[in-house]
């Protein structure tokens, strides 16, 4: 009998257990691990990006202690949608721990494979990663003890799906990311009657988008961004730069339309998005005349007004890529003076500061910029309070997950549940790690599991320790000031003392002007204390007692408490 590693909580063999790795409380990062007699699927494996206040950190990760410690009851996993909140992670996830199968609808395993085929190739480690299957909509695959089926739901994605995953102990409903759009870009419509008769034969728990909790009615197709759209492109003077989620296919539809309908060639930046796609054309989902494409290379033979540049960032993040070209550092594009920059994505929370900054730097530049709603540009693509009752309503659930958004979206989510009619004892708003077992047909908490994000640092392809990131926050808060001076062997200054420093605000002062003879002064008194008091004098302790002198000093002067380094090179004394 295979038992299952948690390092805390008991998980019995014979009941079914629901755990949260990350999406709780957070935008993106999306992973579940549902286990039953020793064996486990995992659903999901998504990136957050991360907020301000990380430096060195690209990417948040699921922590993936918990499947490490038990990689071999591993069974399968599955995916719901190519966005990098849902599959993004899933390379990440190969390399720690061994995946026998992965399953995901077409659009989802064409883009994974290209992703997966790059890596193999770009790496060369030798590492082979496993095949994805491309499933069948509405059919069972019995995967160990459970029965996991994808239906259809609408998304700002193509293929994104639901899942049922029939368990013993009775039949789960997964939404994913999903929204009801009865105008869809694709013309595919959420499976409504096939959700209606798995409610009908009785649905144990209820996994449900919480994202989009905060917004009254029904969610805007995909298809409204059309006529914003439309109008600023067709009114822009000259280039027109338009920066969108690197997964967003029914976007880069609607772009690549536009695009033919103004005379305009389409020029595709950013290594995501191109990747979604060539996935689109691949599986049937973008589709387009060839004659509007062109490539970076042609942006110097083109009319400005003939050019439409459609964009996304590293892992398909937008803002990254607004902020590059903003302070000019995108190494493929840079804007100039009568570009028209059109943001279609969510501002995620934690970086609206930085919008900020970016928007004053387009200006300064001399470019337009067209983003939010309000203008028409962009719509969210999680379902809206309406659509949430309507999923509640026809899956009739006994249990129910508020899940996929930040905590007040869970937790309204869990009271708009409770309004609906499920009872209060039934409703688990689940923190990431937080188990919840059914065993005989009772929910109830039992424990939690190791669930802290894994900070990720791209360049050096590994995990960053929280003791980095806060080194790092210190340094790009309060600088770094560096004091060299050069001594012999007795003692004697030869060169220096010199203080250079950097990253800090205090550096503008002229108190800082000021004080810089005044360190330098005590620097010279510390060097003939140390002569006077034990020749040859003690290079670490001395250069302890210039570190604490400075640092005392900046606090006390200046209220600064920056990094402070000494470096002393020391000479032997030539007669």
């Amino acid at each position: 009998m295979a038992h299952i590693v948690t390092g805390g909580a008991d998980l019995k063999y014979d009941s079914l257990s629901v755990i949260p790795l990350g999406g709780q409380s957070e935008l993106g990062q999306v992973l579940w691990v549902i286990t039953y007699g020793g064996e486990i699927l995992i659903v999901d494996a998504g990136v957050a990006y991360p907020p301000e206040g990380l430096p060195g950190v690209d990417l948040l990760l699921p922590n993936t202690n918990f499947l490490e410690a038990n990689t071999d009851k591993i069974l399968a996993l599955l995916l719901t949608n190519g966005h990098e909140e849902h599959s993004g992670g899933v390379s990440y996830l190969l390399n720690h721990l061994k995946v026998p199968r992965i399953m995901a609808p077409q659009f989802v395993s064409a883009m994974l494979t290209q992703s997966l085929i790059e890596k193999e190739e770009k790496e060369k480690s030798g590492q082979k990663f496993p095949e994805v299957d491309t499933i069948e909509w509405r059919y069972p695959y019995q995967i160990g003890p459970f029965e996991v089926e994808w239906i259809k739901v609408n998304d700002a994605i193509a293929d994104a799906a639901a899942l049922r995953i029939g368990t013993p102990e009775g039949e789960i409903i997964y939404t994913s990311s999903f929204k009801l759009d009865q105008t869809p870009v694709d013309k595919r419509l959420l499976d409504v009657s096939r959700l209606a008769q798995v409610g009908d034969q009785g649905v144990m728990l209820l996994i449900s988008n919480s994202a989009g909790v905060e917004n009254h009615g029904y969610c805007p197709s995909e298809r409204s961004v059309l006529a914003g759209l439309s109008k600023h492109i067709a009114s822009a003077p000259a280039r027109v730069i338009v920066v969108i989620p690197g997964s967003a296919t029914h976007r880069l539809q609607i772009l690549c339309d536009l695009a033919k309908a103004n005379d305009r060639k389409v020029i595709i930046v950013g290594e995501t998005l191109i990747r979604t796609a060539l996935s689109g054309a691949l599986t049937g989902n973008l589709n387009y005349d060839r004659s509007i494409e062109a490539t970076l290379e042609d942006l110097g033979k083109l009319k400005d007004k003939q050019i439409l540049v459609v964009a996304t960032g590293t892992e398909g993040d937008p803002m990254e890529v607004m902020r590059e070209l903003s302070s000019g550092t995108n190494e493929n594009l840079t804007v100039k003076e009568g570009d028209t920059v059109i943001y279609s994505a969510d501002i995620i929370p934690g970086r609206v500061r930085q919008m900020s900054v970016i928007l004053d730097q387009f200006l300064s530049r001399g470019v337009q910029v067209v983003h939010g709603k309000h203008e028409g540009v962009h719509m969210p693509k999680h379902a809206s309070r309406e659509e949430l009752k309507l999923m509640l309503s026809i899956t009739k659930p006994k249990y129910f997950i508020p899940a996929i958004g930040e905590g007040r979206h869970i937790m309204h989510h869990a009271q708009l549940a409770m309004d609906w009619g499920i009872a209060q004892a039934n409703v688990f708003p689940l923190k990431n790690g937080e188990i919840l077992e059914v065993d005989n047909g009772i929910a109830s908490m039992i424990g939690t599991i190791e669930a802290q994000a894994v900070l990720f640092n791209r360049d050096q392809g590994e995990r960053v320790t929280t003791f980095s990131v806060n080194e790092r926050r210190s340094l790009s808060l309060e600088g770094v000031v560096t004091v060299a001076l050069v001594i012999n062997n007795v003692g004697e200054l030869l060169s220096g003392p010199t203080i250079e420093s950097g990253a800090s605000g205090f550096l503008l002062s002229k108190e800082w002007e000021d004080m810089q003879d005044e360190l330098k002064g005590a620097i010279h008194e510390l060097i003939a204390r140390a002569r006077k008091d034990a020749p040859p004098i003690d290079i670490a302790q001395l250069r302890s007692q210039i570190r604490d002198s400075v640092s005392k000093s900046l606090r006390a002067k200046l209220q600064a408490k920056p990094t402070v380094q000494v470096i002393i090179h020391e000479l032997a004394k030539t007669l």
